[in-house]
């Protein structure tokens, strides 16, 4: 199926320009998806393997009807941490996306984010805004404290990749110690105790084996393909 796409140049409050992407099926869409890619990702034609992991989900979408939601995020280095302004901005984007789109809504509302992108939608989430999603797939994203939500979200779906480490210092005050690693066996189910809200979620957790922090494949043994799993989490399938 053909993909068909709308850009629109929106700006930030402070007058910073970036592009929204409409993609959507030649007939009436049965599904919206509001897509967050993650830190590494920010252009919408930026190229890596999170870039082409994202395209090639947005066509599986839009090949079952949904359309898809994205936009350009703040750009950061690949080295550098995400500051609280950059987790602000991006959620205030994708604030402005739904608002912007809502005449165009139709079906379910999905919200998938990787990583950071992940860690922006908590944030509207948190806030209430949108007021109800019908489903949150949240990829690569640990929840270190408990988070509110106060939109009415009945499951959440995280989802890991087997090989997706997390280090943190042992001793801040030492940085000569080694860091103290964790493997998704042990912080998904301590990040699903973490979702909290007024309507109080139903959270399942899922770790892909052989693949990586936003599931690319990595490690030992053959590539897993994501793009099964993912559309089936998103509850939009061909």
């Amino acid at each position: 199926m053909r993909v068909h796409r709308h850009h629109q140049w929106r700006r930030d409050p402070d007058g910073t320009a970036y592009r929204a992407r409409r993609s959507f099926p030649a007939g009436p869409p049965n599904a919206t998806v509001l897509l967050a890619g993650p830190g590494s990702v920010s252009l919408l034609d930026g190229e890596g393997r999170d870039d082409a992991l994202l395209e090639s989900l947005t066509a599986r979408l839009v090949a079952s009807g949904a359309q898809v939601l994205q936009c350009d995020m703040p750009a950061r280095a690949r080295t550098t941490p995400a500051s609280a302004a950059d987790g602000r901005i991006r959620a205030e984007r994708l604030e402005r996306l739904l608002d912007g789109n809502r005449h165009l809504m139709a079906g379910s509302l999905s919200l998938v984010g990787f990583s950071l992108g992940g860690q922006a939608l908590l944030r509207l989430l948190e806030s209430g805004s949108p007021p109800r999603a019908d489903r949150v797939v949240l990829i690569g994203t640990v929840v270190e404290t408990d988070t509110f939500l106060t939109s009415r979200v009945p499951l959440i779906e995280l989802v890991y990749g087997g090989f997706d480490l997390v280090g943190y210092l042992a001793d801040e005050s030492d940085d000569a110690l080694p860091p103290v690693v964790f493997e998704p066996a042990m912080y998904a189910d301590w990040s699903a105790r973490h979702l909290i809200g007024t309507h109080s979620p139903a959270v399942r957790v899922h770790v892909l084996d052989g693949l990586g922090h936003t599931l690319n494949p990595c490690g030992p043994g053959p590539a897993r393909d994501p793009l099964p799993a993912l559309a089936t989490l998103v509850g939009v399938t061909s």
